[in-house]
């Protein structure tokens, strides 16, 4: 009986001085990941949480550069620094010299035409990136390939 009291108090003892260890995000949390991937080839994008796929739609991603970026800002109705055309759903994601590409549904012309044109951003019907912006924050993970 003697033993089993001092061993029980050892392992309070125990239990007291072991350092705190970290909780890790468990798979589930982890897998709740938002991520955004556009395929060049395949001329698409996809919106992912975890390894689910929850979102995908066709784009003009002509000019597009490859590589891994993160969602820098986010504006309602962006206005185009070159041609002056509205771009609906804007989401910035890197530049090339002053001039930053991202995410936007069809440009909205002077005239009130609607393009699909790219120079480099990511064109997509104007609902599907309304979609898009509304799903994704500021730090969303993309990555073009």
């Amino acid at each position: 009986m003697l033993l089993v009291k001092r061993l029980s108090r050892l392992l309070v003892a125990l239990l007291v001085v072991l350092p705190v260890v970290a909780v890790l995000p468990s798979p589930a949390a982890a897998a709740g990941r938002k991520r955004i991937v556009v395929v060049l080839r395949e001329q698409r994008v996809y919106a992912y949480e975890g390894n689910a796929v929850v979102f995908t739609t066709r784009a003009n991603v002509r000019g597009a550069k490859r590589g891994n970026f993160r969602i820098q800002n986010k504006v309602p109705m962006a206005k185009s620094s070159v041609l002056g055309w509205k771009l609906p759903y804007w989401m910035g994601i890197y530049y090339v010299g002053r001039i930053q590409n991202g995410f936007h549904g069809y440009s909205i012309q002077s005239n009130g035409r609607l393009a699909a044109n790219s120079l480099g951003c990511i064109v997509m019907p104007t609902s599907e990136a309304a979609w898009l912006y509304r799903w994704a924050s500021v730090g969303t993970p993309v990555t073009i390939r």
